[in-house]
């Protein structure tokens, strides 16, 4: 019985590949990624083709993932979901890693409308361009800022160009129409003179719109029913060119106001299941399909004509209906997502169907093995009873062929027992195998009533005596008896294996079926205005600070109030940091201690691996963004004027920890006197030499009881490398 993911199966999904309106779609809300630099990429192979993951970070957002789908799948967008990243990286994913890590995004285009979209990385003089290219197989090629090709993940050759290393890069054969310059009488001309070449006479218009354009079907189809024309129309005339030529137009506008959603079938089924008293009751079960995803609103997809994308005909329990989302590359990204995810849910089930068959097959072998030495135990007892049976006969003809070895060769006895075949003792010798000096015997035990007639054919070693023969077969059946013994006891432990497996796998399967049907994004948390820069609580007060020249002014200009106190030290590159002051007082000289701790060891240098460090503190009236004439304040830059007070030789002082705060329990860092008197649970830190990184897996692991991610704790850390402080070196114990 087909079961529902089954029927879900059979429905036609739409999209394999993104079209070039979905591309210029998500190239626009990819923009939110400028600036964001680059931080590791990862290379995903499945059974449709790779995936290929670019981990970036910004300021805002923090860590994002774009991911690049190439090979059965095409396709571009930001993913909230979980990948199996591989152990050893991709060749091409090294090199990604080395030539861009921490250079940020400044451009990211669509070109001229086609299915490829150029990523640019720039830093000071260094460029980079990312080309991906989402037609044929994909490929994604890494250019230098001469246009030469570093690396492509996959080298092609075409008449036209070649992907190769150390080759310029061409773009492929560009079309003369594209949406930008539609308004134009020029590009009428054009697309008048287009229907009329020899290649679309007599074909389709919604054919040749889908060619000129290079648009999926689907939107083709929709301008044919914008212009309220017949999608098979063949050879227009001059007036139903115009008519199309408005549809074409009306349809682009449509990407101006985007509303993106998926298509989603729906079929609910009913099981029966085991209740908890052992009784059968009846569940409702739900599986759910993604069958297309579209930016804009589409006529085939009103409310009225979704009901007759079902082409399989079921008793009404699958509804098909529109699910909205507030971004293009969301709704992008549960649609692609589905298929590598639900694969690795298929390997899953392979894998643990491959472990019932494996067990299946070792009690299966072992049953074949008991039968085979019973019928050999059984066999060789009936021998050994045959020849008790005929025992004085044996023994004769042992002795006759014995006297007759003594005169003649073997070939001379067997011509006497050939002619001989009459002789009741004679005739009972079938054959003879002299290498082996047996004598093949057919032999008879008239036992009569119940016991019935044996029979059967015997080898004997002439040799031995007949009791000697009888014996060795009554010692083989013996041992087969012992082996179907071992082999039983082997039968019942598999058989207990097997059970258990099965039990277990019913389990697993059941949990992969669960997965299956809500396949769940990473948690992202919204963050607080505090946690997009550095932050902690020091007495009370929110100490806030800058990451980089960006938050830097982000502080200074939005939120630096006239009461607060501003950290600096003299070093380039050290963020501000401020405590938030809500009166009028000064805080304390233990308070303002504990924050300069705070802003040195966020500074430069905790990355050189310095003690200590001069900090001093100004009130907000004290800076300005006016440079002095002839000057140049470059970003994240102010001027300090008049007194500064200065905290002499602040010691690098940090901890990691859980502190309860607005609502939630947040992770963020802390001076050490701060850290234990008011956090939850906490690990000291000190400038090291393990890398950012591998001390995040760690710190992960020690607060594996909070649903932390890895970005929660990367984003807290200050610059540079850093490691536990050993236990003979901390002056606060470990909170548990």
């Amino acid at each position: 019985m087909q079961n529902n993911s089954d029927l879900l199966n059979h429905l036609k999904t739409e999209k394999k590949e993104m079209t070039n309106i979905d591309i210029s779609v998500a190239v626009k809300e990819l923009q939110s990624l400028i600036n964001a630099k680059f931080d590791k990429a990862f290379l995903v192979n499945n059974q449709d083709g790779r995936e290929l993951i670019l981990k970036v970070h910004n300021t805002e957002m923090g860590t994002q993932e774009i991911i690049i789908g190439i090979g059965k799948y095409k396709y571009i967008t930001k993913t909230e979901y979980d990948r199996q990243k591989p152990k050893n990286p991709h060749s091409f994913v090294m090199l990604l890693r080395k030539n861009l890590r921490n250079i940020k995004i400044t451009k990211i285009e669509q070109h001229n409308f086609d299915r490829i979209v150029k990523i640019t990385f720039e830093w000071n003089e260094l460029k980079y361009m990312l080309i991906i290219e989402l037609f044929k197989d994909g490929n994604v090629i890494l250019l230098d800022s001469d246009n030469k090709i570093i690396m492509p993940l996959r080298t092609e050759r075409f008449s036209d160009r070649k992907l190769i290393p150390k080759e310029e890069y061409r773009f492929p054969t560009q079309r003369d129409l594209e949406p930008a310059n539609l308004e134009y009488e020029v590009t009428k001309k054009i697309f008048k003179e287009e229907l009329k070449k020899e290649e679309f006479i007599d074909l389709e218009i919604v054919r040749i719109i889908s060619r000129l354009f290079g648009l999926a079907g689907v939107y083709a189809e929709e301008i044919c029913k914008i212009a309220n024309m017949d999608k098979n129309l063949k050879n227009p005339n001059g007036e139903q060119s115009e008519q199309l030529y408005s549809g074409i137009k009306e349809f682009f506008k449509l990407l101006t106001t985007t509303k993106p959603y998926t298509i989603i079938a729906e079929e609910k089924t009913k099981e029966e299941q085991n209740n908890q008293n052992n009784q059968k009751e009846e569940q409702q079960s739900i599986a759910k399909k993604i069958i297309d995803v579209s930016p804009i609103e589409l006529i085939r997809y009103e409310e009225s004509n979704l009901p007759n994308l079902i082409k399989l005909k079921v008793e009404n329990n699958i509804k098909v209906y529109k699910k909205y989302y507030t971004s293009y590359l969301t709704a992008l990204d549960e649609y692609f997502s589905q298929f590598i995810l639900q694969k690795d849910i298929k390997k899953e089930e392979t894998k643990l169907d491959k472990l019932i068959k494996k067990q299946e097959r070792i009690v299966n072998s072992q049953i074949e093995t008991k039968a085979k030495y019973e019928k050999q135990s059984a066999k060789n007892h009936e021998k050994g009873d045959l020849i008790y049976a005929n025992f004085t006969e044996i023994d004769e003809i042992i002795n006759t062929i014995r006297s007759a070895r003594e005169k003649m060769e073997w070939k001379q006895i067997k011509k006497i027992i050939s002619e001989n075949k009459d002789n009741p003792i004679l005739g009972k010798v079938e054959s003879i195998n002299e290498k082996n000096a047996e004598l093949n015997l057919k032999l008879i035990a008239e036992y009569g009533g119940d016991l019935g007639t044996l029979k059967g054919n015997v080898a004997i070693d002439i040799r031995k005596s007949a009791f000697e023969n009888a014996d060795d077969y009554y010692t083989k059946a013996k041992k087969f008896k012992y082996k179907v013994a071992g082999v039983i006891t082997a039968l019942e432990i598999s058989q207990k294996k097997l059970a258990k497996v099965k039990q277990q796998t019913e389990l697993d399967a059941e949990l992969l079926k669960q997965k299956q049907q809500n396949i769940k994004k990473k948690e992202r948390r919204v963050l607080k205005w505090y946690e997009k820069l550095k932050w902690t609580i020091i007495d009370n007060y929110l100490v806030i600070a800058g990451k980089d020249a960006t938050t830097n002014e982000i502080i200074v200009k939005k939120y630096l109030e006239k009461n607060d106190i501003v950290f600096h030290t003299l070093m380039e590159g050290a963020p501000f940091t401020v405590i938030k002051n809500t009166s009028e007082e000064t805080p304390s000289e233990e308070t303002l201690l504990e924050v300069a701790k705070f802003a040195v060891s966020h500074s430069k240098a905790w990355k050189l691996g310095l003690g200590s460090a001069d900090v001093y503190w100004v009130t907000p009236e004290q800076i300005s963004k006016t440079a002095e004439s002839g000057e140049f304040l470059k970003k994240g830059a102010f001027v300090i004027r008049g007194k500064r007070n200065f905290i002499r030789s602040a010691p690098l002082d940090l901890g990691v920890g859980i502190l309860e705060y607005d609502g939630e329990k947040r992770v963020t860092t802390a001076p050490s006197k701060t850290i234990e008197n008011s956090f939850e649970k906490y690990e000291l830190i000190k400038p090291g030499k393990l890398k950012k990184s591998n001390l995040v897996k760690q710190l992960l692991n020690e607060f594996k009881d909070y649903e932390l991610i890895d970005e929660d704790i990367f984003s807290i850390l200050p610059p540079g490398e850093s490691e536990y402080l050993n236990s003979k070196d901390r002056r606060l114990p470990r909170r548990k």
